[in-house]
């Protein structure tokens, strides 16, 4: 069984740390747009917190297809790295733009010419108004072309351990967006709309960014000009070998939670609206999950492209550890202060004492979170995409949605029910990712 040792762990236990440190204020900044996003629109009241969740319910779904691809080039790029193969690093990132920003216009594409239909689908309940989260859903769809290009880009910075460059690319665009948060919703009094621009905009000096770069900076590992922009199927097809079945994990996962979603939003105003603030306030313990995901998939994949199998696992196991000590602690924090938390985001009490009986839930299920994430990240960069697609497709369509249903028509338990199915759902998960990380097969692929 593994054991952390600080002696002989020390300069993995500093690299997760260089590593997970920028990440953990990247995700947080990332967390902290969305949350300051629905404290802006919860002052509109709860028909406006509704109108941006359904707004952004479908588009949430269909988001894995842009990030598998940037999974896919991580895996390649991160052993690329570990091998200091700067010309297939240069080839891969080229190769996933001609896949990944083509693909995002197909989705605006798609998102604008049926939305009522996809609002429609997501939102039955007559006691919600539409009209505004038509609105935002078209708005937000427009910038899908700016999360084509980051995604790709920020996975590549943090492939190579450049976590910085993310953690600073989404500190400017959360500061970005409160200001122009503030500007569209109050001043010129644009309400959800407003929202929706603003959040569209600060998404676009992210690709300004990014582009500046990998196209202009000299310095920078990865440094694109014009010689090396042709395709290359052989790249694109290992790109894709990997890809493919993140997208089907990630569309799994998202389509459950849509489906979970849609549930949920069954219940009506309050109940949705509890849910939305819970999980706004949840994602301050995702964001440390994702920080060592992101040091599992660097670390795991580089030690691979140095042909360190046994080193790779490791770093994987020193990742998983530090998460769930941090993690397990941030659920602590979820049980004895919910209330605090949630009246951060509402003044309305009837959604705080929901939503606040909803956190208390969920931070049961901390140390499960950490385990699932964490290790998933570590067989992301070893490219067992495969096995990550295996365990979210059971944990997802085996147990969250028919459990779900069960609570929530059979027992009638209401939102809380749904919030201890998600528990159930990510002990089972962790099982089994555990047990496929555990016994190592990964160790071996070929990307």
């Amino acid at each position: 069984m593994f054991s952390l040792d600080y002696m002989k762990d020390k300069e993995v236990i500093k690299e997760v740390l260089k590593i997970s440190i920028p990440a953990v204020i990247d995700v947080l900044a990332q967390t902290l747009l969305v949350a300051f996003d629905m404290m802006m629109v919860g002052s509109l009241g709860a028909a406006a917190i509704s109108s941006v969740g359904i707004g952004s319910a479908a588009f949430n779904a269909i988001l894995p297809a842009v990030m598998a691809v940037g999974i896919g080039v991580a895996a390649l790029i991160s052993r690329a790295f570990g091998a200091e193969n700067k010309e297939e690093a240069k080839r891969a990132t080229v190769q996933s733009l001609f896949i990944s920003v083509p693909l995002g216009m197909l989705i605006i594409a798609i998102f604008i010419l049926f939305d009522k239909n996809i609002i429609s689908l997501v939102a039955k309940d007559k006691s919600f108004d539409l009209k505004d989260a038509i609105l935002y859903h078209n708005i937000n769809a427009l910038g899908f072309i700016f999360i084509s290009f980051n995604i790709v880009f920020f996975n590549i910075f943090r492939a190579i351990g450049r976590t910085k460059i993310p953690m600073i690319g989404n500190t400017i665009c959360m500061i970005v967006n409160v200001i122009l948060n503030y500007f569209f919703i109050f001043i010129l009094d644009m309400g959800v709309a407003g929202a929706a621009i603003a959040t569209t905009l600060a998404r676009s000096s992210l690709t300004i960014m990014s582009f500046y770069l990998v196209f202009y900076k000299k310095s920078e590992w990865i440094k694109l000009g014009r010689k090396d922009i042709f395709l290359d199927f052989y790249i694109m097809k290992r790109i894709t070998k990997v890809a493919i079945p993140a997208a089907l994990e990630q569309l799994s996962l998202r389509i459950g939670m849509l489906i979970f979603e849609i549930m949920v939003i069954s219940l009506g105003n309050l109940s949705y609206a509890s849910h939305k603030i819970a999980n706004t306030a949840e994602a301050f313990s995702y964001s440390l999950g994702f920080a060592f995901s992101f040091a599992a998939t660097a670390l795991v994949g580089q030690e691979l492209g140095r042909d360190n199998p046994k080193k790779a696992m490791r770093n994987g196991y020193i990742c998983m550890t530090m998460g769930l000590i941090i993690m397990s602690t941030m659920g602590f924090v979820f049980f004895i202060i919910p209330d605090l938390i949630i009246s951060l985001f509402t003044k309305e009490l009837d959604v705080q004492a929901l939503a606040s009986s909803a956190l208390r839930i969920v931070s049961i299920c901390q140390p499960f979170l950490a385990i699932t994430m964490i290790l998933s990240g570590a067989l992301r960069g070893a490219g067992a995409t495969k096995s990550v697609l295996l365990v979210t497709f059971l944990g997802i369509f085996l147990v969250r949605i028919p459990t779900t249903y069960f609570f929530l028509n059979i027992l009638k338990t209401g939102l809380l029910g749904a919030w201890i199915v998600m528990t159930i759902d990510l002990a089972f998960r962790s099982l089994i990712i555990f047990y496929i990380f555990k016994k190592g097969k990964w160790q071996y692929l070929k990307v």
